[in-house]
């Protein structure tokens, strides 16, 4: 996925609207941790702000004369609370279940259960909609409000999705509908949420319909049912707009899911929140992932894209999102260079205040002495590629592409053995064995992996350690086996035939930085081994 990220006319408008907003400015960055500060600016003064934008990057200095490759991490906490509120957020709902043939019995009974459960609880201010689809979509309840006397009559429409049932599993068409309907009435906060037990007949469109649902300010939530659902689909339809791929583990459940579901909606403090990225001048955006609250990869950047436009969509009370931008920085000449700015923009429907906006800026200092590791984001780093590689292994299993399922299985237990997980390294050298085996992964098996890497790993409090003196891997000159060096890097470094062959376009560049001398001379003579004839060398921090 390559995403065509430009400046859209929000992001441009956003920053020429202040709108009573706490403005969060960095003036440098140090220790890889932004210092902010804070200025209450026009009529209505919050005691805390509902959001609070924070940014880091993983190195505090890097080498001036080489590319050099940095990770930006961006969170946005949500405050615990909202004193006092002047009014209540009003949401705008859509249910879109699945009515494919596959769904008849008691999987249509558990969705007509869960529909039911929410008539039953949402606060009458909502607007709640129902789209079945299969063939086609169909709406089935248009925009009602769950008064205490209206209910029975809403139920008595949900009924009617039997009527829909067979066929075959055209979700584009779905979403469609739904973004459709949660469009006509004015709400602070609107929502889809897609329900299927099945693989989408229309992946492309109903991928397509996701990224609408973004640009029309929609968050999007995916919940899977049964066995043959492709939870790694689910996770893209739904990670554009920050939503996410929910999976109760039995129909009795789901009812339960859709229940919580209602309660995040009530726990909403800001909605519409925005971040856009930046980059420094002559620094290059690569890769975007999204690492909380669920990871996901969101896509490659377009090489002549100027500003990211992320969006984070609605916040809850506590609640933390956070992105991470994989940078190039070219060589530059003195002493500190800005890395990225990022700008965050939301709506607090409980106070009235709409474009509220803080904005941060990195810094990194070129050249200076070694430093502590940041131990969050290599943890945030690699629980977000862990969720990239999980998806890739099973469209490589789709594709019956069993060098390419090894492949990604190879770099899974890599990222394990990082984070020290015993037991997700037995799983994937399960599967490996499988698969040399010529044994497919059974679909089940797939979403399991897809849904445990929705959840973020921490590291450990005690990962990062002092090291009195690192050292880069630089790599000065590719040498004339371009294979044959791709592969040599991928085992060394455990980096994307992707990504790798962006770094090495950029030759000189520091392939792998901030490694205690042992590590560093270790992957150097891994790669003269496999005589690639390519020049690296060494460099002192």
């Amino acid at each position: 996925m390559v995403l065509e990220l430009h400046g859209s006319p929000y992001s441009r408008a956003a920053r020429t609207r202040d709108g009573g907003a706490t403005r969060a400015v960095t003036c440098r960055h140090r220790d890889r941790v932004a210092q902010t500060r804070s200025e209450n600016r026009g009529d209505t003064a919050m005691t805390s702000p509902v959001l609070q934008l924070e940014g880091s990057l993983d190195q505090a200095t890097i080498a001036p004369d080489v590319a050099t490759e940095l990770r930006c991490y961006l969170k946005v906490r949500g405050a615990a609370a909202i004193e006092p509120a002047i009014g209540a957020l009003v949401a705008n709902i859509c249910l879109v279940l699945d009515c494919s043939g596959s769904m008849a019995g008691d999987k249509a009974d558990a969705a007509i259960a869960a529909a039911n459960r929410i008539v039953d609880i949402v606060d009458e201010r909502h607007r709640i909609s129902l789209v079945g689809f299969a063939l086609s979509s169909r709406i089935i309840v248009d925009n009602a409000q769950a008064t205490p006397a209206g209910r029975d009559a809403i139920k008595a429409k949900v009924e009617r999705l039997r009527q829909m049932l067979g066929g075959n599993t055209f979700l584009g068409s779905g979403i469609r509908t739904g973004a459709d309907l949660v469009q006509r009435f004015t709400a602070d906060a609107r929502i889809l949420v897609v329900l299927s037990d099945g693989a989408a007949d229309d992946k492309s469109e109903a991928l397509a319909q996701a990224q609408r649902t973004r640009e029309l300010g929609i968050q999007l939530f995916a919940v899977g049912i049964g066995d043959d659902y492709e939870a790694d689909h689910l996770r893209k339809l739904a990670a554009v707009s920050s939503g996410a791929v929910l999976a109760p583990g039995h129909l009795d459940q789901l009812a339960a899911t859709f229940g919580e579901l209602v309660a995040r909606v009530e726990s909403f403090i800001a909605t519409n929140a925005q971040l856009v990225v930046t980059p420094g001048e002559r620094v290059r955006a690569r890769h975007l992932y999204r690492t909380l609250p669920q990871p996901a990869f969101l896509g490659d950047v377009s090489t002549t894209a100027r500003e990211l436009d992320l969006r984070v969509g609605n916040v809850e009370r506590g609640q933390t999102h956070a992105f991470l931008v994989a940078l190039v920085v070219p060589p530059h000449a003195g002493s500190v260079l800005e890395v990225a700015r990022a700008m965050l923009t939301f709506d607090v429907p409980a106070l009235g205040l709409h474009a509220q906006h803080q904005e941060i800026a990195l810094h990194v200092a070129l050249g200076g002495d070694a430093h502590v590791e940041s131990a969050e984001i290599s943890g945030a780093y690699r629980s977000a590629q862990i969720a990239r590689l999980v998806d890739e292994l099973a469209e490589a299993q789709r594709r019956n592409d069993k060098d390419e399922c090894l492949d990604r299985i190879d770099l899974l237990i890599r990222l394990s053995d990082e984070q020290g997980d015993e037991r997700a390294r037995a799983s994937y050298e399960q599967l490996r064995d499988g698969i040399a085996e010529d044994r497919a992964i059974p679909q089940k098996a797939l979403n399991e992996l897809v849904i445990a890497s929705t959840e973020h790993r921490p590291a450990a409090p005690d990962a990062a350690t002092v090291i009195k003196q690192l050292y880069d891997v630089v790599l000065v000159a590719p040498g004339d086996a371009p294979i044959l060096l791709l592969r040599a890097l991928r085992d060394a470094t455990g980096k994307s035939l992707r990504e790798l062959n962006d770094l090495i376009a950029m030759a000189p560049v520091a392939i792998q930085e901030a490694l205690p001398h042992r590590k560093a001379e270790a992957l150097v003579a891994q790669i003269a081994d496999a005589g690639t004839g390519a020049t690296l060398k060494i460099r002192k921090r």
